[in-house]
C-alpha cells in the first residue's frame, strides 16, 4: 500500500542526510573568523582567502566575494558595460535572478527557449533573439549541468557580445575539463546555503579574467567607490550597492571549497547510480549528461510521462501531482521547481518593473517589448512535467552514497510499478480536484 494511503513508508525519518555536509573543520573555520572579526575592517582575511581560493580553483585571476549570487550577476552585467535600454539574452527556464539582475542595470531581459535534454539555453535559438541592442548572453548551468559553451562562445565572439556564466547551481561541474565558473567572459555564482558550494547562509562569487571588468564590478560591490590602494576615498563614481559578503559566511564557504572536488565526485557517482537504478521504471524521464560534461546534481530533475504508463486520459498536471504526493509520503523529499518559465511570471506579464513600467518605459529601451509564454514551448513543457530531487531535502551530496540512491529508486519502483494501480487512482483524484 502507498504511504499516502496509509501504508508503511520506504525511507524512515532521518535516513537521508541533509545538505550542506558540515564537518568540524567547517566549525573551526567559522569560529576562527569570529575571533578575527574585531576590529572591523574590509576586506577581512577570510573574505580575501575565499576570493583567492576561488581564483585558484577556476583559474580566473580576478574574483570578488559578494553577499549573493544575484549580486554577483548584477556586478557582471555592470562590468560588461550593459546600460539602460540594452538587451541581454537569458534562458526562459531559470531562477528569476538570472533575469532580474539585468533589470537592476535598467536593461531589458530577452528570453531564449531551452533544450529538452539539458534544460539549458538552446544555442540554436540564440541568433534569432539578437538585435542591435543586445550586449550580452547569460548562460545558466541549470541543475548542476554546464550549458553548451563552445556553441555559445562562437555566437558571442561573432557578435561581439559578453558571455556571462550563471554558475549558481553547478560549482564543481566541468565542461570539457574546464571548471564551472571559468566558462564565460565573466561568471557569477551563488553560495546560498543549499548550493553545491555553500556559505550556509547567503553569498556569491564574481570572477573575470579582465582587470578592468574587475575594477568596474568592485565599484558596484561597494557603494560605487574606486577603493584606491589600501584605503577608501568615500567618493562614489557610479551608483553602487553594499554587496559585501558576511565574514562568517565567507569562512564557511572557504572551508567547504577545500572539499569541493571530492564532494563533486560523490555527487557525480550518486547521480549516475540513481540514473542506473531508475532505468526501466516507466512514467519518469531521468536527466541526461552529454559527453564531455559532468553534472553535480544540485537538482536531479525528473520529467513525468503518464504516456509511458498508457495513461493518455490523465492530464500531465494531475499525474505530476500524484507522483509528488506519493513520493513525498514515502519519505523522499521531492518538489516542483519553477512552475512556469520566467517570462510568464507576473513581473514580465504586467511590465511594472520597479515603477511606472521602467526599464521598458524609461525612454532608452526599444518600444514594443512583450513576453509571450507560448514563444518558449520547451520551457513551458519542462515546467509542466518537472519534479526535482536534490538541494537540501534529498541531497545527492555526501554523506549520502549509492546505497542511498538505490533507496531513492526503491521509492519510485514502489510508486510507479508495485503500486501503480493506487497511483493511477490518486492521479484521477488529483484530476477531479483540479476541475
Amino acid at each position: 500500500m502507498l504511504a499516502v494511503d496509509g501504508g508503511e513508508r520506504v525511507i524512515p525519518e532521518g535516513a537521508v542526510a541533509p545538505w550542506p555536509y558540515i564537518l568540524d573543520e567547517d566549525r573551526k573555520a567559522v569560529l576562527g573568523a569570529l575571533d578575527q572579526a574585531t576590529p572591523w575592517h574590509w576586506p577581512m582575511k577570510p573574505v580575501q582567502e575565499l576570493e583567492e581560493a576561488w581564483a585558484q580553483f577556476t583559474g580566473m585571476p580576478y574574483v570578488l566575494a559578494a553577499n549573493s549570487g544575484t549580486a554577483a550577476l548584477h556586478m557582471a552585467i555592470a562590468a560588461a558595460g550593459v546600460e539602460p535600454g540594452d538587451e541581454v539574452l537569458v534562458p526562459a527556464d531559470t531562477f528569476l535572478a538570472s533575469a532580474s539582475s539585468v533589470l537592476q542595470a535598467n536593461a531589458i531581459p530577452v528570453f531564449v527557449d531551452t533544450g529538452i535534454e539539458t534544460f539549458n539555453i538552446d544555442p540554436a535559438l540564440v541568433e534569432e533573439r539578437i538585435t542591435g541592442r543586445t550586449r550580452a548572453i547569460i548562460a545558466v548551468d541549470l541543475n548542476g549541468l554546464p550549458a553548451d559553451y563552445d556553441a555559445l562562445r562562437r555566437i558571442a565572439d561573432h557578435r561581439g557580445l559578453a558571455l556571462i556564466e550563471d554558475a549558481a547551481q553547478a560549482h564543481g561541474a566541468t565542461y570539457r575539463d574546464r571548471p564551472v565558473g571559468a566558462l564565460g567572459t565573466m561568471s557569477g555564482a551563488s553560495l546560498n546555503g543549499s548550493k553545491t558550494l555553500s556559505a550556509l547562509g547567503e553569498g556569491g562569487l564574481f570572477a573575470t579574467r579582465d582587470e578592468e571588468q574587475y575594477r568596474l564590478a568592485r565599484r558596484v560591490l561597494m557603494f560605487g567607490e574606486e577603493l584606491p590602494g589600501q584605503g577608501r576615498d568615500y567618493n562614489a563614481r557610479i551608483m553602487g550597492w553594499n554587496y559585501r559578503i558576511d565574514v562568517l559566511a565567507a569562512a564557511f564557504a572557504r572551508s567547504q571549497l577545500t572539499r569541493l572536488p571530492e564532494m563533486s565526485r560523490i555527487r557525480r557517482d550518486n547521480g549516475a547510480a540513481l540514473t542506473a537504478a531508475l532505468d526501466g521504471i516507466p512514467g519518469i524521464r531521468p536527466p541526461v549528461v552529454p559527453e564531455g560534461l559532468t553534472h553535480v546534481y544540485f537538482f536531479y530533475p525528473l520529467l513525468v510521462e503518464p504516456e509511458g504508463l498508457g495513461l493518455d486520459d490523465v492530464p500531465v498536471e494531475a499525474f505530476r501531482e500524484a507522483v509528488e504526493r506519493a513520493v513525498r509520503a514515502e519519505g523522499l523529499g521531492i518538489m516542483r521547481w519553477q512552475p512556469q518559465p520566467v517570462p510568464a511570471q507576473t513581473l514580465f506579464q504586467e511590465l511594472r518593473g520597479y515603477g511606472r513600467g521602467c526599464p521598458w518605459s524609461c525612454g532608452h529601451a526599444r518600444p514594443g517589448h512583450a513576453y509571450r509564454p507560448e514563444e518558449y514551448p520547451v520551457a513551458e513543457e519542462i515546467c509542466r512535467r518537472r519534479l526535482v530531487l536534490g538541494q537540501s531535502f534529498s541531497s545527492l551530496g555526501p554523506p549520502n552514497d549509492p546505497r542511498t540512491m538505490r533507496t531513492f529508486a526503491d521509492v519510485f519502483h514502489k510508486v510507479l510499478v508495485e503500486e501503480r494501480a493506487s497511483l493511477v487512482a490518486l492521479a484521477r483524484r488529483c484530476a477531479r480536484e483540479a476541475e
